[in-house]
């Protein structure tokens, strides 16, 4: 059995401060070459888009996909026998489009754990915006299936979809606090929420248990 409160989904700062990347050539950037599901042999260009000029241990890109680490964390997976990943070459452009003389790899994650159970999540108030409704808390996974891994990502799902969401076990946490690793926000895997209305209809005629329904009216009308 899992203890989903040693895991964490990876997530970026949200700062306009830092680095933001872009590849320009979008065969460079596709989703299967992140969950090392395409082999890469080129060097990918990375150029500035937005944010500062100040260069953080994480980049992350406006392609959505692609996430280029630092040779520093690269250097601390090693160090700490860091599993479930390997990486692609990558050279960085500054926003005057010059080469920087830093190393930094794209990161891809071969771990894998099983796609999300929505079945097993609790029910929940939360708010958009403005806008309080019912949402899916706690990000589990189907057969409670997880390889082990440090860095993983979850299998497609039974019609072969594939989300782009990057999980850690607590031991990441642990190290990029101790090292202060920066640009990057880890969320416990029990606290995530999902908005149940963007995917009403497919949740309730195929995914939700009637016990998931029955709470959803009882919220409704609560409110």
């Amino acid at each position: 059995m899992i203890n989903y409160d040693k895991i964490f989904q990876i997530s970026e700062s949200h700062s306009n401060r830092p680095f933001r990347g872009k590849i320009e050539n979008f065969d460079f950037a596709e989703p299967e070459i992140s969950r090392g599901e395409k082999d890469l042999t080129e060097i990918v260009p990375v150029k500035h888009t937005m944010g500062g000029k100040t260069l953080y241990d994480f980049i992350w890109t406006t392609n959505a996909f692609p996430l280029i680490v630092s040779k520093r964390v690269i250097e601390l997976f090693k160090s700490n026998a860091i599993t479930g990943w390997k990486t692609y070459d990558v050279k960085v452009y500054s926003k005057k489009d010059e080469l920087i003389d830093e190393k930094y790899f794209g990161l891809i994650i071969t771990g894998r754990c099983g796609y999300r159970d929505y079945s097993t999540s609790s029910i929940v108030m939360d708010t958009i915006g403005v806008t309080t409704e019912p949402h899916l808390k706690g990000h589990y996974f189907k057969d409670d299936f997880w390889d082990g891994s440090d860095l993983f990502m979850s299998n497609p799902d039974e019609k072969g979809e594939s989300t782009m969401y990057r999980f850690c076990s607590e031991r990441v946490v642990q190290l990029f606090e101790k090292e202060k690793v920066q640009n990057i926000v880890f969320k416990e895997a029990t606290e995530l929420t999902m908005s149940i209305s963007s995917y009403e209809i497919e949740l309730y005629e195929i995914v939700l248990t009637e016990k998931q329904k029955i709470e959803i009216e009882k919220l409704k009308t609560s409110r």
